[in-house]
């Protein structure tokens, strides 16, 4: 029996890590992750809030990185003890020093407010795009991995950095994932992801979201999804050999933003390729979509493994993108922006 739209973000939002950490394993992952995005105005963001770790080794870790329209950036990557009583199962409660996010059963909310930055994120939301849970159980380096999404939210809030402070309403697209599993940072895995929003003359809302899951070389791999949402139903899904995504990249390197600070220090002499662009093509009998996205900022996120040395880096790139869809005899063009991602 097919689950109702409410049961399935329900099930999406299910805490899947013990909710205390004394009960948790060493390689536990459960994190909320959200991309705000303002095509007309050119604000960007994303918010990660996750548990990480059991025992003595477990931790809350929050990371917020807003773009201006004016091209600055400011960010920030902490984390602090997971400790007994910060966490609640039902209704879903993770509460830090710095960063609170919850799930009462119907609106999701998120805080994350250093107290020596200037750098926030107040934020409430309902779920409005057709929910998605792609994976419960995939293999995943030395363990497995979830995945799930609502890739469409209607948001209030506030978001602030650089001394300057936006209302977060309607004319914001909000994208939220939630993704859980057991693995370690280093293992032989990596990932491409991208979720993008534009609107065409019309108004119509798109809004595609790829996932490929890979190994840590990017040259095999599981299955990869694109998703194509128009007016925040899922219109269609192309999958494997259906679809070619593409990076392409500067022929020199340079040295990255990265994040956290004491990670940044650690690979100070560390270059690292940066992308220009990422092209999207997929097609089937029937229905067709090419994707550009023009990166023009970008950083590295480092997730270190809390038992060794290893490390992931987590590219992130973010810019204005041209989306032209075809399904069947419906065409749709649109411009807006993007946020994609590709581990390292």
């Amino acid at each position: 029996m097919a689950l109702s739209e409410a049961d399935l973000v329900e099930r999406i939002e299910a805490l899947r890590v013990p909710a205390q950490p004394s009960a948790a394993a060493h390689d536990w992952k459960d994190w909320a992750h959200l991309v705000l995005l303002h095509p007309q105005r050119g604000w960007r963001a994303i918010a990660n809030v996750n548990l990480a770790g059991g025992g003595i080794d477990a931790e809350l870790q929050w990371t917020l990185v807003v773009h201006l329209p004016d091209g600055r950036m400011a960010g920030a990557s902490r984390s602090q003890p997971w400790r007994d009583g910060m966490v609640r199962q039902r209704p879903l409660a993770v509460e830090g020093d710095e960063a609170r996010f919850g799930f009462d059963g119907r609106s999701l909310t998120l805080r994350i407010a250093p107290r020596d930055l200037d750098l926030r994120l107040d934020l409430s939301a309902t779920p409005a795009a057709t929910p998605l849970l792609v994976t419960e159980g995939a293999p995943f380096g030395s363990g497995f991995i979830g995945w799930g999404l609502l890739p469409g939210l209607r948001a209030a809030g506030t978001l602030a950095a650089c001394g300057t402070e936006t209302p977060v309403d309607d004319g914001w697209f909000v994208y939220h994932d939630r993704n859980f599993g057991r693995f370690r940072w280093g293992d032989d895995v990596g990932w491409e992801w991208m979720v993008a929003h534009t609107r065409d003359a019309e108004g119509a809302a798109l809004t595609v979201v790829v996932d490929w899951r890979t190994d840590r070389r990017h040259a095999a791999g599981g299955l990869p999804y694109l998703f194509v949402l128009v007016g925040g139903r899922l219109r269609k899904l192309f999958l494997g050999p259906a679809m070619r995504l593409r990076w392409h990249w500067h022929d020199a390197p340079t040295l990255p933003t990265r994040l956290p600070g004491a990670m940044a220090t650690l690979l100070a002499d560390r270059p690292a390729r940066r992308p220009r662009a990422v092209t999207l093509e997929a097609a089937d009998e029937q229905d067709r979509i090419a994707l550009t996205l023009d990166v023009d900022a970008h950083l590295e996120i480092v997730a270190p493994d809390n038992r060794s040395s290893a490390m992931a880096r987590i590219g992130e790139a973010s810019g204005p993108v041209a989306i032209e869809l075809r399904l069947g005899e419906e065409r749709l063009a649109g411009r807006g922006l993007a946020y994609a991602e590709y581990t390292q």
